[in-house]
């Protein structure tokens, strides 16, 4: 019987070792390839950058290559472990930390804060998603920007549910299953996921439970307002710059500083 972790602070300790072998990746090195075209729309010139849930790094790492001074934080010490690893197979120059997005330690250091790939849905309470805007607003320097996506109530609830059980990888050394249900008054849904690594001649198998939570369009920017942030732009597309659709999966916002 599979025991499926379910605390927050243990969650990617098996499964980093899947998310660094699939495809997850393949979003940061899409935004690598878009982001200067949004730094080019608002002028922004950042010589420090924040990037926060860096996971294992690759858009850290892709915008320390471009000459910025980049600095990593995660929750995870194993998605940081692959995130070293890499910086210093590539002999780039980068700081990476473990710390809560809920509680960063920085002060009046940043020109630029990003957090990806739906990272502040695992925030599951409205008060803590403010807490984390005004830390990020704490880390940045004057008008400094902050640029994040999340996940929407139509991508949790519709997107993620489209089918009861499928599979996610499927290699010679890797099988992932994924598993999700939604909890329409809560507005979270958790991904129970399976996974089967091969090593050696053996198979291990893990179980982690991963929960989200989708916030309204109204949530996200009340807490920004309410943290001294200035809504710059909120599209449903990254690529075309576009608003958001009732049916738009995700969201992208550009913030900046008010202070």
């Amino acid at each position: 019987m599979i025991q499926y972790i379910i605390n927050e602070m243990n969650i990617y300790k098996e499964f980093a070792h899947f998310y660094v072998r699939g495809h997850y990746p393949h979003f940061s090195e899409k935004i690598l390839q878009l982001f200067p075209g949004v730094l080019k729309h608002f002028n922004i010139r950042p010589q420090t950058i924040l990037d926060i849930a860096c996971g294992e790094g690759t858009f850290a790492l892709g915008m320390a290559k471009k000459g910025y001074d980049v600095t990593g934080i995660d929750l995870s010490q194993e998605m940081l472990q692959y995130a070293k690893e890499k910086a210093r197979k590539e002999n780039a120059k980068l700081e990476f930390f473990h710390q809560d997005m809920r509680s960063l330690n920085f002060q009046d250091t940043f020109n630029l804060a990003t957090c990806w790939y739906d990272s502040l849905n695992y925030v599951l309470e409205l008060e803590e998603l403010e807490q984390t805007f005004a830390g990020v607003n704490r880390s940045l320097k004057r008008k400094g920007f902050f640029i994040f996506d999340m996940n929407t109530i139509y991508g949790l609830a519709v997107n993620w549910q489209k089918y009861p059980c499928y599979v996610q990888q499927d290699s010679g050394e890797i099988f992932e299953v994924h598993q999700p249900e939604y909890d329409f008054d809560k507005n979270i849904a958790t991904l129970m996921i399976t996974g089967f690594i091969k090593k050696e001649h053996e198979w291990e198998r893990i179980g982690e439970l991963h929960r989200e939570r989708a916030f309204s369009l109204e949530e996200i920017r009340y807490c920004l307002k309410k943290t001294d942030f200035q809504e710059l732009a909120c599209w449903g597309s990254l690529r075309e710059m576009t608003e958001p659709k009732k049916d738009s999966a995700r969201i992208w916002f550009v913030a900046r500083k008010t202070g």
